[in-house]
C-alpha cells in the first residue's frame, strides 16, 4: 500500500471514531466548555498521527462488554481502527512503575498536538486496566471526565474517595489534587482540559 492510500484509509478509521467521539462530547458537557469546541472538518484531520499501540488495549473487549448499550459502538469503532491509531501516556516507568504503564494509555483528538487543532481544549479518551491506581496528581488546567465504561473509585482532595459508574460529569478544578483507581473492571472515560498549558505534565 502507498503513502496516499495509507492515509486515506488512516482518515477513513480516524474519521468514523471521531464522528462518535464528538457526539458524545457535544452531548455531555457543559453549555461553557460546549462553546469553546471549534468548527471540526471530522474528514481532514489537522495532522496525521503514527499508528502506537500499548498493552492496555488488550481491555478493549471488556471494555465494550461491560460498556452501557448506548456507549458500545464508540468502543466497538475504538476496537476496529485500534491499529491505525496514535496512542500515547504522559508519564514515564520512573513516575509509577512499569505496571501503572501496561494498564494505562490515552488517544488525543483534539489540542495543540492532536489530530484536530486547538489552543484553548484539548479532549480524548483515556484507559485504565482492571486493577490500577493512578495516584495523585495536579495540573493548572481545569478537567472533566465522563466514564463511558466501568467502575471505580474517584479522589478528590476536598471531597474525598467516591465509587463511580456510569457517564456523570466529575470535574477537577485547576490544581485540585485528584487519583483514581480501577478494582475489577477496566474503565474508559472521555476526557476535556482547558485553561494553562494543554500538554503539561501533571505535577505528581
Amino acid at each position: 500500500m502507498n503513502k496516499a492510500n495509507n492515509r486515506s484509509n488512516i482518515s477513513l478509521g480516524l474519521s468514523s471514531l471521531a464522528t462518535l467521539w464528538l457526539a458524545q462530547l457535544t452531548l455531555r458537557c457543559p453549555p461553557e466548555w460546549h462553546s469553546l469546541i471549534p468548527p471540526l472538518n471530522l474528514k481532514k484531520p489537522n495532522r496525521i498521527l503514527v499508528p502506537k499501540s500499548l498493552p492496555v488495549l488488550s481491555y478493549l473487549p471488556q471494555m465494550a462488554k461491560q460498556a452501557p448499550k448506548e456507549n458500545q459502538p464508540l468502543i466497538n469503532c475504538l476496537i476496529q481502527n485500534e491499529s491505525k491509531l496514535h496512542f500515547n501516556q504522559t508519564y514515564s516507568a520512573e513516575d509509577f512503575g512499569e505496571n501503572f504503564l501496561k494498564q494505562y494509555g490515552w488517544i488525543k483528538f483534539l489540542g495543540p498536538d492532536a489530530y484536530w487543532h486547538s489552543d484553548i481544549l484539548s479532549s480524548g479518551l483515556v484507559l485504565f486496566g482492571d486493577y490500577v491506581t493512578y495516584p495523585e496528581h495536579w495540573h493548572v488546567a481545569e478537567e472533566l471526565y465522563f466514564p463511558l465504561s466501568g467502575t471505580a473509585l474517584w479522589y478528590h482532595e476536598e471531597k474525598g474517595w467516591a465509587t463511580i459508574a456510569g457517564c456523570p460529569l466529575i470535574h477537577h478544578a485547576s490544581n485540585i489534587k485528584h487519583s483514581m483507581r480501577t478494582f475489577g473492571e477496566p474503565m474508559l472515560a472521555l476526557y476535556i482540559w482547558r485553561g494553562g498549558n494543554l500538554v503539561q505534565k501533571s505535577n505528581i
